[in-house]
């Protein structure tokens, strides 16, 4: 919970998904911007509708992942995000900011939703149509399945195996 993965953003984009919907956000590690989240839900009135979990296992990790409606990343400083492809890995639809690796995880329209960064708006029209659309989660869901099957390391390394064989001809 770093101040450079903008999670203020979600928390901003949370307090408008309550005007449409009875949703919980689920925040899940720990950080140097920890105390400030905390804060900023507390001053905004939706502290009883967040749930700041600290530092978890992995097994827990995965159990939490399976247990959401939806997964949202607001941060621009994502290199490969293993976080949102555990996720995905996990059947949840993604609502991200289109920068990094995050583009080639998020695919708009087809797993999830991309926002421009720090639109606190756009991402929280994307986290209330996935919450509010029984039918467009469950397709998002599907392809992030999908899509993170195409990450898996046996599938990585054929690729691979493939590129070594096409520049070794």
């Amino acid at each position: 919970l770093d101040a450079e993965k903008h999670l203020s953003v979600l928390i901003k984009a949370f307090i408008r998904v309550l005007q449409d919907t009875e949703a919980h956000l689920l925040v899940v590690g720990d950080g140097t911007d920890a105390a400030n989240l905390h804060q900023q839900a507390k001053e905004s009135g939706i502290w009883d509708n967040v749930t700041f979990t600290g530092r978890v296992s992995d097994e827990d990790l995965l159990e939490l992942h399976r247990v959401g409606t939806v997964f949202a990343m607001p941060s621009p400083a994502e290199l490969q995000s293993i976080a949102t492809l555990e996720a995905m890995a996990s059947g949840q639809p993604v609502v991200a900011v289109d920068a990094g690796a995050l583009k080639e995880l998020c695919q708009d329209g087809i797993n999830g939703v991309l926002c421009d960064q720090d639109d606190d708006e756009q991402m929280a029209r994307g986290i209330t149509s996935i919450i509010i659309d029984s039918k467009l989660r469950k397709k998002y869901a599907e392809a992030s399945l999908a899509i993170a099957d195409t990450h898996d390391i046996n599938h990585t390394l054929d690729e691979f195996l493939a590129i070594y064989d096409q520049v070794m001809q």
